[in-house]
Order: C-alpha cells, then structure tokens, then sequence
C-alpha cells in the first residue's frame, strides 16, 4: 500500500539582528518560511505550495512580518539629528547672507552659536563650504526649512528658531529685512504664531503681528 499526504515544514533561510518590537532592543532573527511539502511514506518529497515567511525573535520567540526589519529606530534617530545638524548650519548661514555676504566676524559668530547649541566645534573652512553650496543652489531659507521641518521635533525646530535669531542679533541689531526672515522661518519650520511670539519676545525680538 503506497501511503502519501502532505506536511508543512519550517526552514530558517537567513539570520541576523533586528530592533525587536516585543524586547523594544536589539535582538537576533531568524527569517524562516513555511513550505508545504508532498510526503510519502511520511517523508517529505518535494515543496507544493509556499505557505508564508516571518521573522522569529531569538530572545522572546515572537513573530513579525519582514518588514519589521526595516524598522530601526536608531538609525532613524541618526539620520534625524544629521539632518537637523546639517540644516540648522544651513539655516545660520543663509541668515548671516542676508546682507549678501558672510564677513568673518560672522564667521565666528556662527562658529560660536553653533557650538553652543550642538556643543560641536566647526572650522572656519567647515562653514565656507556651507556658503558656497547655498550659493552654488541657491537654496533660499524656504527651501532649507520646509525640507528639514518634517524631520524635527518642537524642541529641534524652537532650537534652530533660537539659532537663527542668535546669528540675526550677532551685530547688536535685527533689521526689518532680518525680522522678516526669522518670521518667514518659524512659518517655514511650521511653528505656531503664538508660540513663536513667545520665542520672539524672549529674545528680544519684534513679534509677529
């Protein structure tokens, strides 16, 4: 008598380590996939039907779709702060351009508010080159804002508010063309107006009427 069936049967294809949702860490994976196979004498012959892929926790033995392992929160994390760095530097340097130049005294002033705001120290050669990629594509403070906006929390996006306004300030004084600026920059930055004029009038600043 031939005796024939089918069976399901789990392979681990790849391993590695992922952001565990369940452990909220870093944890190894395995990826398995479950294939239907054809069985005689209650052996497995030959797959007939895949019947699905998952990710396995190797810690908590939880089980996720693949597309968990495109979830990093980390990575992500970085990626956020390197925009912010780089678009707060970005936002300094268009505000000190407003005259049409960037004289060495703002050059400093850049470096110093920078520093104090990051606590990451810059060169002088680190900030000409700044300048000349916003020359070089004249990017425009809207265009250096809106594109960093969504990827800055309230505290990121008050932040390069604050060191705009500092870098505005640096000569003693903001002129209209510079107020108009930094309030074209907190709508930009999708800031509301009430808590902008709070900002504002913090530092000294005319408000937003």
């Amino acid at each position: 008598m031939i005796i024939w069936g089918s069976t399901a049967k789990t392979n681990t294809t790849s391993e590695g380590s992922f952001h565990c949702p369940e452990c909220n860490d870093k944890k190894n994976y395995e990826f398995k996939e479950v294939k239907k196979y054809f069985t005689l004498y209650f052996i497995p012959t030959f797959s007939t039907e895949d019947l699905g892929q998952y990710v396995e926790c190797q810690s908590c033995k939880s089980t996720f779709k693949e597309s968990v392992l495109e979830n990093d929160p980390k990575k992500r994390e970085e990626e956020s702060r390197a925009i912010y760095l780089s678009s707060t530097l970005d936002v300094m340097v268009s505000m000190a351009m407003a005259d049409g130049k960037v004289d060495e005294t703002e050059l400093k002033d850049i470096a110093k508010y920078f520093k104090k705001i990051t606590d990451i120290d810059l060169t002088k050669e680190m900030i000409l080159k700044r300048v000349k990629k916003i020359e070089d594509e004249n990017l425009s403070t809207e265009a250096i804002a809106t594109s960093m906006s969504p990827y800055l929390n309230n505290y990121g996006k008050e932040s390069t508010l604050r060191a705009a306004i500092l870098v505005a300030k640096a000569d003693g004084k903001v002129v209209k063309k510079e107020n108009q600026m930094l309030h074209n920059l907190s709508t930009y930055l999708s800031i509301p107006k009430a808590y902008a004029n709070g900002i504002f009038q913090e530092e000294m600043v005319e408000k937003i009427c």
